[in-house]
């Protein structure tokens, strides 16, 4: 077959439910058809295609490996139609919305500022999922994910939401031993990759080449090495977007101004089919980040 030449969309559209529900009659329920009508347009689609899209045992249907690549092709086909129809008709946001947010992201910037979105989308069911994890990134339950990172991830487009300066911060009480950078050699520095790499950037920056004999404390929660550093167990690097909060509360203090560009940046990731809401969503996302990068926190 060419490009264009398409089997009938009614057929398609029942091809659709039949595979979706693997039951004829459930699929002319949903049709509001006979139970023969659907089984004659399978029929139909099959010769005209010439394979076999289900496999039939008795009563039940399989799909063979040539239906199940078509079912996922019509259902992203009949997604996007509807998608599109619903820019037309004004794009309104409702239904629901998954989205997979680092927790340190979402307790110290996203919660505080969420209100703004969920106010101007009344209909909307948002469910917010912690995860840090980049595998399988947005997965089958995830409509859009925010990441801290590269733009490395291969199962959707990936929008700069904003890049960060790293610096060190800690707890008031430690302030009056850090007189210089070099007197974190003597300090326990709270880490957030496992080898350090961005605390040796961070001193690098500043004059202090060798920490090899530092104490430090892994931790892979983000929101643990803030508390450790709350706790005055030691030092961490932070951005104005994970820190900002503690910082204006003055529960967390700067006790340099170094700053490195880290290594990522924020982004937000979205499928390549993106509903209504979740593309709503991003665009929030980055008219909020965008308002602070023109008045950054100091």
């Amino acid at each position: 077959m060419q490009k264009r030449q398409l089997p009938p969309l009614n057929a398609l559209r029942t091809f659709e439910a039949a595979a979706r529900h693997l039951h004829m009659g459930r699929a002319a329920d949903e049709l509001g058809v006979t139970h023969g009508a659907v089984s004659k347009q399978i029929g139909h689609l099959e010769d005209q295609l010439g394979f076999a899209l289900f496999a039939r045992s008795g009563n039940r249907l399989t799909l063979t490996d040539q239906g199940g690549k078509l079912l996922r092709a019509a259902t992203a086909a009949f997604d996007q139609l509807g998608y599109a129809i619903a820019r037309l008709e004004g794009e309104t946001i409702a239904g629901e919305l998954r989205v997979a947010v680092p927790s340190a992201f979402a307790e110290k910037w996203l919660i505080p500022r969420l209100g703004r979105f969920t106010d101007t989308t009344p209909g909307l069911r948002l469910s917010l999922l912690s995860s840090n994890a980049n595998d399988d990134l947005l997965g089958n339950t995830v409509d859009l994910a925010v990441r801290f990172g590269e733009p490395v991830w291969q199962d959707g487009t990936a929008r700069l939401l904003s890049h960060v300066g790293s610096f060190p911060v800690c707890a008031p009480a430690l302030l009056a031993r850090l007189a210089e950078p070099a007197d974190l050699l003597g300090a326990t520095l709270l880490l957030d990759d496992p080898a350090g790499a961005n605390w040796r950037r961070w001193l690098e920056r500043a004059g202090v080449a060798e920490m090899s004999d530092v104490r430090t404390l892994y931790c892979q929660d983000f929101n643990l090495l803030l508390a450790g550093a709350r706790q005055g167990l030691g030092l961490c690097l932070a951005d104005r977007i994970t820190a900002g909060d503690d910082l204006a509360r003055g529960q967390l203090v700067r006790p340099f101004r170094q700053s490195i560009e880290h290594l990522g940046a924020y982004f937000v990731v979205l499928p390549h089919l993106v509903t209504p809401a979740a593309r709503a969503f991003a665009d929030w996302l980055e008219r909020e980040m965008g308002a602070e990068d023109d008045h950054p926190v100091t």
